[in-house]
């Protein structure tokens, strides 16, 4: 009697459901590490005081970020998660080092006067967290495209924070006077906080009403599409009686 081959079970395969219509808008509107999430944060309330400043975090933080998340995709899972941490910051800092070098060289006054704010890039919460729930567990393309989404929706809000502060602040932009109005005092943090505070409230009332309301139209929609579809039934239903009815009428 021949022996039944056993079957082995199939291995799942952990990939989270990616779709390219709805997640690959989540970095900018959904999870913004900046108005919506709150992850990343600091660099913005309290280094992000001008356009220039703006642009060499938003800089920093897109190179440092990309290349350690890139690089660390290739570090075996096998590893304990509290060494590959520490792997994800040793990397971090190899591609500081050249890229603050490069930067200071572009906007050499720029890059001192954001002093401490810029090495802490090396250890924000996109590389720490988001790595292990989400981009880790996404194949190689689609995980590039998802970690450059985040990085411009972190980039896009610190520049435009930077540039908000320098009119409030200064009555400037990228260093061209504009206006004499300013308030020096919202350069200090508690601005920062005030500014971001505003612009994650009007953020998110604008993206739950938007939501809502295609969710509406949604709904709207597929009520139409159920009368259409018991509509076409219905009359279906009509034709498929009408054969039967025939007999009874030659009769009579």
């Amino acid at each position: 009697m021949a022996t039944a081959k056993q079957i082995k079970p199939e291995k799942i395969k952990k990939k989270t459901d990616f779709r390219f219509t709805r997640d690959l808008l989540d970095g900018l509107a959904k999870q913004n590490v900046v108005l919506m999430t709150g992850i990343v944060t600091a660099p913005v309330i309290i280094a992000a005081t001008s356009f220039k400043k703006g642009v060499v975090i938003a800089l920093a933080f897109a190179v440092i970020s990309f290349l350690t998340i890139l690089t660390c995709s290739f570090v075996p899972k096998k590893i304990v998660y509290t060494l590959r941490v520490i792997i994800y910051a040793i990397v971090g800092s190899v591609y500081y080092i050249p890229t603050v070098l490069l930067l200071e060289k572009v906007f050499p006054l720029t890059v001192e006067l954001i002093g401490i704010y810029m090495p802490l890039i090396i250890t924000n919460a996109l590389i720490f967290s988001k790595t292990e729930s989400r981009f880790y567990l996404e194949s190689k393309p689609k995980m590039v495209i998802d970690v450059i989404v985040f990085i411009a929706g972190f980039s896009v809000i610190c520049v435009l924070t930077g540039s908000f502060r320098e009119m409030i602040c200064f009555g400037s932009f990228a260093g061209i006077k504009l206006t004499d109005f300013s308030i020096p005092a919202f350069e200090a943090p508690f601005g920062g906080f005030i500014l971001l505070g505003i612009m994650a409230g009007t953020f998110r009332a604008l993206y739950y009403y938007l939501r809502n309301r295609r969710i509406k139209q949604n709904e709207e929609l597929a009520k139409a599409e159920a009368i259409e579809k018991e509509k076409a039934e219905q009359l279906a239903r009509d034709i498929a009686d009408e054969p039967k009815q025939l007999p009874q009428n030659e009769k009579e």
